[in-house]
């Protein structure tokens, strides 16, 4: 049975009500490599390297639909502020902007430690390590700035620049840089914020330039695509383009694949 779709319902564990900022993930290990049938000797007629060009649109709905293994139910909205009528407003301006709801992790146990204290699911933190060892090996020192984030951490962030007592038009305003609790794809341990050492800005560093050209092909075949693109329309905050997100090779090779199609790399 394939796993079910990003935010789906599937059983909660009682892990996900501590929601842990510093552990009880491990180390990647070898068996946390992705399975990537691209890696395989493809089928006859196959062009297993030629990733599909993808609208801003179409790169929120592959993450949208991806099938990822270890996510919680979608359950009770976290607070924001001191105040319920205040949140409420907050949210709903939120979706207007375009956030959506975020699962956290099912069993945090499942969490790979990268860096610092940073962790990411096995199969994103697998590909994070490929994808970082890829770009050094075209000369850019890629450095993770930031992954899995639950729903206390998110909330500090999203406050962190506002003074109390909290205005409705400042907290408006920091949702065009930041989600609130509950809205980001970091909740889900699949998101990443990235930099190239040396560089302030990543949208404009040479790493940048690499990891984007051709329609984002170098992020792609680790499969990472970017979390909010220039073109996505209403999907929450600015473009980011330090943010990506893990959908595995095969979503992407697969996205435009009817469901019953002939493919062979897609029809599994």
């Amino acid at each position: 049975m394939a796993p079910p779709a990003l935010g789906a319902v599937v059983a909660e564990t009682h892990a996900r009500v501590d929601e842990p900022i510093t552990g009880p993930w491990a180390p990647p290990t070898l068996i946390d490599e992705p399975k990537s049938r691209w890696r395989e000797p493809a089928p006859a007629g196959v062009d297993s390297l030629s990733f599909p060009h993808f609208t801003g649109q179409e790169f929120n709905e592959l993450f949208r639909m991806a099938a990822l293994p270890n996510l919680s139910s979608i359950s009770a909205t976290p607070a924001i502020t001191e105040s319920a009528e205040m949140d409420e407003h907050i949210r709903a301006e939120a979706v207007e902007r375009g956030y959506q709801r975020r699962p956290l992790p099912a069993n945090y146990a499942l969490m790979r430690l990268i860096d610092d204290g940073l962790a990411l699911q096995r199969p994103a933190a697998a590909a994070w390590l490929a994808l970082q060892q890829d770009a050094a090996d075209h000369g850019f020192e890629l450095e993770l700035k930031s992954a899995y984030r639950g729903h206390r951490y998110q909330r500090e962030i999203f406050l962190r620049p506002l003074e109390t007592p909290y205005e409705l038009d400042d907290l408006a305003e920091r949702l065009k840089m930041s989600a609130p609790p509950g809205y980001s794809k970091h909740h889900t341990g699949y998101a990443i914020d990235i930099g190239q050492a040396g560089h302030r800005h990543f949208g404009s560093s040479p790493a940048y330039r690499w990891i984007s050209a051709d329609n984002f092909a170098n992020a792609k075949k680790h499969g990472w695509i970017p979390s909010y693109p220039p073109d996505g329309g209403r999907q929450g905050p600015v473009p980011e383009p330090w943010e990506f997100t893990y959908v595995g090779v095969e979503a992407i090779l697969c996205f435009h694949q009817p469901p019953a199609g002939d493919d062979p790399l897609c029809s599994n």
